[in-house]
Parts: structure tokens; C-alpha cells; sequence
């Protein structure tokens, strides 16, 4: 795989992903600007769909770990926008397109009510007057769960590569949110580099390299998500390191 160039391994990786990939957006909120739309009109599955150097059959094609940035990405609000820690679970329909599917945690919630609050924190159907509670993306809920759930991807390692500011608050969703039934984030992640202090930076780079180390996978088996609106970490990552990213 490492022959292959960037653009290459992106079709390769969603071509062989397509099931979890291909057709979700991460951000299924109303009005957001979607960074991570993989439906048919992006530029993700017509590479997908077009390349034929791929086996869509073959497990080889693969990442050996998929990468994932959380806040505005995987959930939402970011840390940094929440008053305080996020520490009361919050239970729901596990899967978002069933509502009579098994109930566990879906969110955490801050245990103060913001007021005079004009921010509008009230997301999704489980934060009501001033609350605030954080929850993954209905369409970022279905990914993992196909992650969790397909032994296909069994093989495929979990990491996360946030630079919050409040790399606590993250921990405490990452701890608390279900994905499938007594299966938490947690559980999930193999490989966690959150915050930017110490050996982290603001910059990817610095958490990619404690994750590439810990881990010993090679960047160029790996998949990044982002969804970062002040700087390309997945276009730094590429330059440095040569991971694959999709923003």
C-alpha cells in the first residue's frame, strides 16, 4: 500500500469501507455546513465508485486503523463551549434510526443549566431549556456502530486525534457514551491522543506521532476524518506523514 498515492489509498480505503463509509454524513444536523458528507455527490464516493484498482471484496484494502477528530465531528457542541463537565449520562435509542431500539447512553450532560443562554446549546432531542448536553451526530452514531457491530472491520484499530481544550470533558463523553449495548467509546478506542499540552500541539502532527508510535502502524494504513474550519490538519498530515485524510 505504500506504492499507492494518497488519492489512491482514499478510494481504496472508502471503496472497501463502503458500507460504513459511503452514503452517511457525519453531520446529519439541520442547516450545518457538512465537511463530511460521503453521499453520492462527494468527491469521496465518486473516487470510490471510479477506481478500479481496488478489490472492494479484499480486506487488504482496509485501513489498519481508522483515525477520527470528535469535537464538531464526531459530536457536538465542542468542549470548549460547555460550562462545565459533562459527568450525567443521558439515555436513548442506541440506534438513531430506530427509536425502538435498546436504550443506553447516547449523551452527557452538563449538570447546570446555562442561562440567559443565546448560544442555542439545545441539540438533538435530549437537551431542553439551557441544558447542555453532548451527543455524537446521528450519522456519526451509525459508523461506529457498523464499526462495532461488523466483523468485517474487526481488524481495523480505533483512534482518536482531538487538540480540545478541555481534553477532561472529552474523556468523560468518550468514557460515558454507548454505542451498542454495554459497548462504550471507550471500549472502542485503542489509541487516544487528546488535548495540546505537553507532547501535544495544536497541530495533528504531534498526535499522530505519539498514536504511530504507540501503535507501530505505518501512517500510510491509516485513515483520518476531520473536520477542522481554521487550518488542514489533513492536508499537514499528508505533507508529514503521508496519512490519508478526508475533510
Amino acid at each position: 500500500m505504500a506504492a499507492i498515492n494518497i488519492i489512491q489509498r482514499i478510494s481504496c480505503f472508502s471503496s472497501a469501507a463502503a458500507a460504513l463509509l459511503v452514503g452517511y454524513s457525519f453531520r446529519q444536523a439541520s442547516g450545518s455546513h457538512s465537511f463530511f458528507n460521503m453521499g453520492k455527490g462527494s468527491s469521496a464516493f465518486t473516487a470510490a465508485a471510479s477506481s478500479s484498482s481496488c478489490n472492494t471484496n479484499s480486506d487488504e484494502d482496509l485501513p489498519s486503523m481508522i483515525v477520527f477528530d470528535l469535537d464538531d465531528c464526531l459530536w457536538t457542541p465542542e468542549m470548549h463551549e460547555l460550562s462545565g463537565m459533562p459527568s450525567i449520562p443521558v439515555e436513548g435509542p442506541l440506534d438513531p434510526s430506530d427509536n425502538n431500539s435498546q436504550l443506553g447512553t447516547v449523551g452527557m450532560k452538563v449538570p447546570s443549566r446555562r442561562r440567559g443562554n443565546k448560544k442555542g446549546f439545545d441539540w438533538g432531542g435530549y437537551a431542553h431549556d439551557g441544558e447542555e448536553v453532548v451527543e455524537l451526530y446521528p450519522g456519526a452514531r451509525l459508523v461506529l456502530r457498523e464499526l462495532a457491530m461488523n466483523p468485517r472491520y474487526a481488524g481495523v484499530k480505533i483512534a482518536v486525534a482531538s487538540s480540545s481544550l478541555e481534553p477532561s470533558y472529552s474523556r468523560a463523553c468518550i468514557n460515558g457514551i454507548e454505542i451498542v449495548d454495554g459497548v462504550t467509546m471507550k471500549d472502542m478506542i485503542s489509541y487516544s491522543q487528546i488535548g495540546r499540552e505537553g507532547q501535544l500541539t495544536s497541530r495533528k502532527t504531534s498526535h499522530f506521532k505519539l498514536i504511530h508510535e504507540q501503535s507501530g502502524i505505518p501512517y500510510d494504513e491509516m485513515l483520518f476524518f476531520d473536520d477542522c474550519n481554521w487550518g488542514d490538519h489533513v492536508g499537514d498530515l499528508e505533507s508529514a506523514f503521508g496519512v490519508a485524510g478526508i475533510r
